[in-house]
């Protein structure tokens, strides 16, 4: 019988350092991704991101994504996957910063669907979960909240079979920084490399009521599109 967790920690050679010595502690899938990318302007990027971490960056160039997606299967080590709490759609604003030369991300907002597991997930992780009424079909994303509006239809096309360098930059990212504690270590998570897509948009409307002005968020620079990956975390 194939083990997917062997499978998942012995796919290590994409990645930028070793994994943790320590045990995982969640799994967690991340299906049905959509990626917005923007350049932006690092000027206005710095107010919104703690000073002990770096903006990170690729050929002097800033970058914010919109990740849409459908979390999966949530649940941590030696347990299973209770359907009310560990499935949920999800969005989420990250930029890219680094910590003592480690890249990461850093969320500027997340947004969850059920109201149970944003409590859960914003007392687990830290991070700024907030529940949002979200609707999602095979084509089409919407999103109804305080902070995130976001009105999408969209077709996978073809396969991104070599992805460009600042493509991998964008998307395979291994660590995240909660940017609560100046002497914060970053959190790890693990997959294999992501499955590109083009994606091809006949609508999108998005708006962010707190971060007006750092992109035209309807106007991305670059979109992907990936079917999604098995993902280990650590505290």
């Amino acid at each position: 019988m194939n083990d997917p967790i062997h499978s998942i920690l012995n796919a290590i050679d994409h990645r930028p350092w070793p994994l943790p010595k320590t045990s995982w502690f969640w799994y967690q899938e991340w299906n049905e991704a959509i990626f917005f990318h923007y350049q932006v302007d690092p000027n206005s990027l710095r107010s919104l991101v703690p000073r002990h971490l770096e903006l990170d960056q690729f050929g002097g160039e800033h970058w914010i994504s919109v990740v849409a997606f459908t979390m999966d299967k949530v649940h941590p080590r030696f347990t299973f996957p209770i359907q009310i709490v560990s499935t949920f759609h999800e969005v989420n604003l990250r930029t890219y910063v680094k910590k003592d030369g480690k890249s990461g991300v850093y969320f500027l907002s997340i947004e969850a669907e059920k109201w149970i597991p944003t409590q859960i997930a914003r007392i687990a992780s830290g991070l700024p979960y907030q529940h949002s009424k979200i609707h999602r079909t095979k084509n089409s994303y919407q999103i109804n909240g305080k902070r995130c509006r976001i009105d999408l239809d969209f077709q996978v096309t073809l396969p991104i079979k070599y992805p460009k360098a600042k493509e991998l930059w964008l998307t395979e990212r291994y660590s995240l920084y909660r940017g609560k504690d100046s002497q914060e270590r970053a959190m790890d998570v693990h997959h294999k490399p992501w499955e590109l897509f083009q994606v091809e948009i006949s609508k999108l409307n998005i708006g962010y009521t707190e971060f007006v002005g750092l992109a035209d968020f309807s106007k991305p620079d670059l979109t992907h599109y990936s079917p999604g990956v098995q993902v280990l975390a650590w505290l």
